[in-house]
């Protein structure tokens, strides 16, 4: 039970703003009746937060039934800082600038630069540069960085990343240093549930799949975030599928990355057709031509996938799981080759849908971590808000 009445005061203030953000255009009597606060309670509380320019006064709403004064309405002041999300995969960087609501103000990417130890840091600050004329004269500026990691994050820390070596780096310590902003590391799959969570879905149990380089799965459970004793929980790309199989830079022989990830099926059909122009396109092509390689293979990628699709909802036992790749863009009937392989009781009731915003869930995630941390709110959800 808390007592103290400044931390009292706090929490009811959190109350408040968290009812303003998910209720736009909301009068201080609602707002009272949805916390249990008292009028002047609320009032005051309200008073400050338009004092901090957390919260704005948008005009008049409707009057009761019995007359009276037309109630003033507030809402979220969404201009009041910015947030940054960037995403560091092993050859490029995306990033995207948002107001506090989560609406994109701007974005920017750069591709075939390498990420290392050695220029990672200055990487992010050119990027902190090139959108600075967005956040400066705003009230609270930048309000925080989250930098997804294609690895293993634990307490704000990189622990281990196969294609790269970032986990060298203490990067939060150098880089809030450095730019004087807190600064989030959070693996990148884990990002991606949370921007599914917050801007696609109301469901609480999720997992959400990220085929790139790598395979990684983030999972929701009753809405938060499931890390495991040091981070490791979501690592499904570790799970061994092919005893003896082939070896994975984690030390493992035969994780399931070595056979199904986006970066193992290029590979494998470039070795296998000695033409290394090759892509995801040219497979497509000829699975639909029904060439006995591509077709082979194709069928081989969804047998793996699906193996580990069940491996993850029969111990999770999700609402959803979502599935973020541009290797389903490119082969749009894998989808349904997983799912015709997907026969218990425990995976065929468990629905598996392709992202509605593919690579934008994990920056989205991203600007989730920067805000539930900047408002002191957990489980923010932008879905409902963004209907306003």
């Amino acid at each position: 039970m808390i007592t103290d009445k400044f931390s009292i005061r706090e929490q009811n203030e959190t109350l408040v703003l968290n009812t303003i953000i998910h209720h736009p255009a909301i009068s201080r009597a609602a707002i009272s009746q949805v916390t249990g606060l008292n009028k002047a309670s609320t009032s005051e509380i309200v008073k400050k937060l338009l004092d901090d320019s957390l919260v704005l006064e948008t005009g008049a709403g409707n009057s009761t039934s019995s007359g009276g004064r037309k109630p003033i309405l507030l809402e979220l002041n969404k201009e009041a800082g910015c947030s940054l999300s960037i995403d560091l995969g092993y050859d490029y960087i995306t990033s995207i600038l948002t107001n506090l609501n989560g609406e994109l103000i701007a974005e920017y990417k750069e591709t075939g630069r390498t990420i290392n130890k050695e220029t990672v840091v200055e990487r992010i600050k050119e990027i902190v540069t090139k959108f600075e004329h967005h956040y400066s004269k705003r009230t609270f500026e930048l309000i925080g960085i989250t930098i997804a990691v294609h690895g293993i994050v634990h307490d704000n820390q990189i622990l281990f990343t196969p294609y790269s070596n970032l986990d060298d780096i203490d990067l939060t310590k150098e880089l809030e240093e450095l730019l004087h902003v807190p600064v989030f590391l959070e693996n990148e799959a884990n990002l991606s549930a949370l921007g599914e969570k917050a801007f696609t879905t109301m469901k609480q149990n999720i997992v959400s799949i990220s085929i790139h380089s790598g395979i990684g799965a983030g999972i929701l459970i009753n809405g938060e975030l499931y890390h495991g004793n040091r981070g490791q929980g979501g690592e499904i790309g570790h799970m061994i599928i092919q005893p003896f199989g082939i070896k994975c830079p984690c030390g493992n022989e035969g994780c399931m990355e070595q056979y199904c990830s986006e970066l193992a099926v290029l590979e494998s059909y470039r070795y296998q057709t000695n033409n290394p122009e090759l892509g995801l396109k040219d497979l497509a092509a000829g699975y639909l031509n029904g060439e006995k390689r591509e077709v082979e293979l194709v069928i081989k990628t969804a047998s793996y996938l699906a193996v580990g699709l069940n491996n993850l909802i029969v111990h999770f036992d999700p609402e959803l799981v979502i599935l973020n790749a541009t290797l389903f863009e490119e082969l749009p009937f894998l989808l349904t080759l997983i799912q015709e392989k997907m026969v218990s009781e425990f995976a065929k009731s468990v629905p598996l849908e392709l992202s509605n915003i593919g690579k934008e869930a994990t920056l989205l995630g991203g600007t989730v971590v920067n805000l539930q941390a900047f408002f002191h709110i957990p489980n923010l959800n932008f879905l409902q808000l963004n209907k306003h």
